[in-house]
């Protein structure tokens, strides 16, 4: 960070000169489409391009931008990337002294702590102008890109979504077999509730998860409760939470789920969380974990088949809810049009697609997706992962816009509340109390 920090500092200083790393000084205006922020022009010159991921993505992430390179003569694009937290550390940076990437990577659930600042320009002219096309990406994932404005300003490229992780073998051995089709939250917990005493020593049939804000959110949302409010508080009431959090505490001092204390053990990443280690029957995990899993618990426990599923239902349908990756262009950026050239051909291009082998979420363009699906190559697992993801968006899934300072704010202090509650440190009306309070101060503005 110090590093990150004196950089950030000597390229701010330079800004009054000439710039750093094809940035240029000054606010440019989110309604203006001059100086080719329309994204029309020369596609030439040089670019940066900053994202998350490990070594994996980097190669794939690197195997597409020398593709574009190559297709465009005249372009150079100097690479970035950084594991997630030391990521946004890095962008907050960035962003505090304009000198934010050309293409920088962001989620739905950052967004807004970026519009908030001004920092983006909107991709909407350049959807007009067609540098930017979005013909074949539904419109449910195209609106995740949006800021409380109604503007587009990242272009979702990646979808993920949670699913409820079940390992087939243990609930057969169980004698419950699976959640029924279309099952509801209640249908959930009473199936969860059926495997007590019924699964091997030291597995339980489901994780201590009151305090997974993912959870919360595909409840509120197949309850048909507003999450947040147009100014970014909290749109939900505190009923709606106390009755949430009941009906986990229920399940859990039962001892239907695993206890708090060693659930506070769990090892962190989809290929060593408990499910795929075998120690519990049932779990929320992320779509796209299925495959890693599904690897580790291969080893673990030999033999056990792990599926996924669609967050249970509600009155409102379906709780899934997309959590979106996607690229941005700054404010400050100099090189719009060809920001806007790479964008579109990471999204849209079916080689590209190919390349990339929907590393950070189903590829959100239609075409890119089914030719992937089809691809008889494509092994059985991430074949589930894709066509689930296909199924959820077919449904045509709620949009939320996430409020400034939610992932720092809001999930955080989810998660300690429960905790407080699991380790007998508040009642839930106690809990749902203190995190409204903090929740409130911190979100929106």
């Amino acid at each position: 960070m110090r590093r990150l920090g004196t950089a950030a500092v000597a390229c701010a200083a330079l800004l009054a000169v000439a710039g750093c790393n094809g940035t240029s000084v000054g606010d440019t205006g989110s309604d203006s489409v001059a100086g080719g922020q329309d994204g029309k022009g020369d596609i030439t010159g040089s670019l940066q391009l900053t994202f998350w991921g490990g070594a994996s993505r980097a190669a794939k992430t690197n195997a597409v931008t020398d593709m574009f390179v190559k297709a465009h003569p005249g372009v150079t694009i100097d690479r970035q990337n950084a594991d997630f937290g030391n990521y946004f550390n890095k962008l907050n940076i960035q962003a505090s002294s304009k000198t934010l990437p050309c293409v920088m990577q962001l989620q739905g659930r950052q967004l807004n702590d970026y519009t908030k600042r001004k920092v983006l320009l909107p991709l909407d002219p350049m959807i007009e102008s067609g540098a930017i096309k979005v013909d074949d990406i539904p419109k449910e994932v195209v609106d995740t890109g949006r800021g409380p404005d109604g503007k587009l300003y990242f272009l979702p490229y990646g979808a993920a979504y949670d699913a409820v992780g079940v390992n087939e073998t243990l609930a057969k051995q169980a004698g419950i077999g699976l959640p029924p089709e279309g099952y509801d939250w209640k249908q959930y917990t009473e199936w969860i509730a059926k495997a007590k005493g019924k699964l091997p020593a030291g597995v339980f049939a489901a994780g201590a998860r009151g305090g997974l804000p993912n959870y919360f959110i595909a409840y509120q949302l197949a309850n048909g409760k507003q999450l947040f409010t147009d100014d970014g508080k909290l749109g939900f009431s505190k009923e709606s939470l106390v009755e949430y959090w009941e009906m986990w505490e229920t399940l859990r001092k039962s001892g239907v789920t695993m206890s708090a204390d060693t659930q506070a053990d769990e090892p962190e990443g989809a290929e060593q969380n408990f499910i795929a280690q075998g120690r519990l029957m049932t779990d929320a995990m992320p779509g796209n974990a299925l495959t890693p899993a599904s690897a580790t618990l291969a080893g673990k426990a030999g033999g056990q088949k792990l599926n996924t599923f669609p967050m249970p239902s509600g009155p409102s349908g379906s709780g899934n809810a997309m959590f979106t990756s996607g690229f941005a262009i700054p404010t400050n950026c100099d090189n719009v049009p060809t920001a806007a050239a790479f964008i579109d051909f990471f999204t849209n291009d079916l080689e590209a697609g190919k390349v990339f082998k929907s590393d950070n979420g189903a590829a959100t363009n239609k075409k890119v997706l089914d030719a992937q699906i089809n691809d008889p190559e494509l092994p059985a697992l991430k074949k589930h992962e894709l066509e689930l993801y296909a199924q959820i968006v077919a449904k045509k899934p709620p949009t939320i816009l996430y409020p400034p300072g939610y992932q720092a704010t809001f999930e955080s202090a989810f998660t300690r509340a429960y905790e407080e509650i699991a380790f007998g440190k508040k009642t839930v009306q106690q809990a749902a109390d203190s995190f409204f309070t903090e929740a409130n101060a911190g979100l929106g503005g």
